[in-house]
């Protein structure tokens, strides 16, 4: 994210605007990171993200909504969601790409902007510690850009 101070009257690039929601999450709700995807279609590319140091979400691809059926609910319905790897009945597609980011729990909010959905904001934690209710609700008011 850049430093520069955002000039008055001068529209602010979604992506700049997109970085700093990244960052805010993370603070907010004592996360390790956060990625945000740009969803078509069936596809989910990230276009932004907040990681610690020597860190990456970016895989080198793009993921099909339809293989992860929480982010396909949460995409559906607007509901955000929180799953963790401690859960007994995690999903294990979702599961999975936890694992393989090397995260133990994750808040999935649809990014609203404009009014429609977007794309998806998913806030990670390290530790598979669950997000709380409240924490949820903080992603989804926060995912959510007039």
């Amino acid at each position: 994210m850049s430093d520069a101070p955002h000039a008055p009257g001068r529209p602010r690039r979604l992506l700049d605007v997109l970085e700093a929601l990244a960052e805010d999450l993370c603070e907010r709700l004592e996360a390790d990171a956060c990625g945000i995807s740009r969803v078509i279609g069936d596809v989910l590319i990230l276009v932004a993200q907040r990681v610690p140091a020597n860190r990456t979400l970016l895989q080198g691809q793009g993921y099909l909504v339809s293989e992860y059926p929480v982010t396909a609910d949460v995409l559906a319905t607007g509901r955000s969601r929180a799953l963790s790897l401690d859960e007994d009945d995690v999903d294990e597609a979702e599961a999975s790409v936890l694992r393989e980011v090397g995260f133990g729990s994750l808040i999935l909010a649809p990014l609203v902007v404009g009014g429609e959905t977007w794309g998806l904001v998913e806030v990670y934690r390290v530790e598979p510690r669950p997000f709380v209710d409240v924490d949820v609700a903080t992603a989804a008011e926060l995912s959510r850009v007039s």
